[in-house]
C-alpha cells in the first residue's frame, strides 16, 4: 500500500478565532482507495498552530515515513526517519520513449547526429532501439560494460556502428542528447542541441533543455492522486513503488524546461528542419 502524507495549515484568523484555533488539537484524518489493482492511504494533517507534529501521525504512517509521497514543499528533520519517496526511474522511461517517438517521426532522423549521457548505463535498451533511425550514436558511457556489449549487439546484429566513450567532448557535435538518469557534469554542448533528461540539470549547460513531461495519467489512477502531487510524481510512486509497470509504456504528448514547452511533433519538426539546412550549408 502506498502512502501519502498533506499537510494543511488553514489561514490565519483575527480576534477571537485566532484564539480558538490556537487551543484547537491538530487534526489527522486517513482516507484509504483503491484503483487499478493499487491502494493508498491519504493521511491528512491539518495544522492549526502552524506546526506539523509528525509525532501525533507517526503511528499511522508507521514502516512507510521512508517513503512517503508528498508535496516537495513538505520538509522534514535530519534525523527523523522521514522521507520524501523520490525516483527517477520512470521520468528516465517517459524520456527514452519520447525520445525514440521524436526520432520515428523524424524524417531526416538519419543525419541527426545523437548522443546519450548515460554513465549510470540505465538505458543500453534504448540505444538498440534508436538505431532504427539513427546512424552512429555516441555514447557517454561510465565505469560498467554495459554499453560494450551493447555496442558488440548493434554490430553483430545490426551491423551498425557505435561509439562508446567517457570523453565528453564527444557530445559537442551531437543535435540530439538524451540523459536519461539526469545531467550533473558540466556537458559543452551546441546552443542549438535538444535536450531530453529526468530532470532539472543541477549544472547550466547550453542548448535546449527539456526535463518536464506531460501525457495521459490512466484512467482510474487520477482518483488516488492528492491534489497537490504532480501526475509524474505520483505515476513515478505507482510505477516504482506499485508494481505498475505497464506505465513505462507511455509515450510523452509534451514536454517543459527552461527553454519552454515543446510536443513530440514540434521537437520532431524543430529536428528535421535543422538537418535539412545543415546538409543544404
Amino acid at each position: 500500500m502506498l502512502t501519502a502524507l498533506s499537510v494543511n495549515i488553514p489561514e490565519r484568523a483575527d480576534g477571537l478565532k485566532r484564539l480558538r484555533d490556537r487551543l484547537r488539537r491538530d487534526r489527522v484524518e486517513v482516507q484509504v482507495s483503491r484503483a487499478r489493482g493499487v491502494s493508498l492511504r491519504h493521511i491528512t494533517y491539518t495544522s492549526y498552530s502552524g506546526e506539523v507534529r509528525l509525532d501525533r501521525a507517526d503511528r499511522l504512517i508507521g514502516a512507510s515515513r521512508s517513503q512517503l509521497l508528498c508535496s516537495e514543499k513538505l520538509v522534514f528533520p535530519l534525523h527523523s526517519g522521514y522521507r520524501r519517496f523520490s525516483s527517477r526511474s520512470f521520468s528516465s522511461r517517459l524520456c527514452a520513449n519520447m525520445a525514440l517517438e521524436i526520432l520515428r517521426l523524424c524524417p531526416s532522423a538519419a543525419s541527426l547526429r545523437c548522443g546519450i549521457y548515460d554513465p549510470k548505463g540505465i538505458a543500453s535498451g534504448y540505444l538498440l532501439q534508436s538505431l532504427s533511425y539513427c546512424v552512429n550514436p555516441v555514447v557517454i558511457e561510465g565505469d560498467n560494460e554495459i554499453y560494450s556489449l551493447a555496442r558488440e549487439r548493434a554490430l553483430t546484429e545490426l551491423g551498425a556502428t557505435v561509439t562508446v566513450t567517457k570523453n565528453l567532448s564527444e557530445l559537442e557535435r551531437c543535435d540530439f542528447v538524451l540523459a536519461p538518469a539526469g545531467i550533473d557534469a558540466e556537458l559543452k554542448l551546441k546552443p542549438e542541441a535538444i535536450i531530453l533528461t529526468s530532470g532539472e540539470p543541477s549544472t547550466q549547460i547550453s542548448g535546449e533543455v527539456y526535463y518536464k513531461y506531460r501525457f495521459r495519467m490512466p484512467n482510474g489512477f487520477d482518483a488516488l492522486k492528492p491534489k497537490e502531487l504532480s501526475e509524474e510524481y505520483f505515476c513515478s510512486a505507482l510505477y516504482t513503488l506499485g508494481a505498475q509497470y505497464e506505465l513505462g509504456s507511455i509515450v510523452p504528448l509534451g514536454v517543459d524546461g527552461k527553454s519552454g514547452s515543446q510536443t513530440v511533433n514540434s521537437l520532431s519538426e524543430l529536428l528535421d528542419n535543422r538537418a535539412k539546412k545543415a546538409y543544404n550549408r
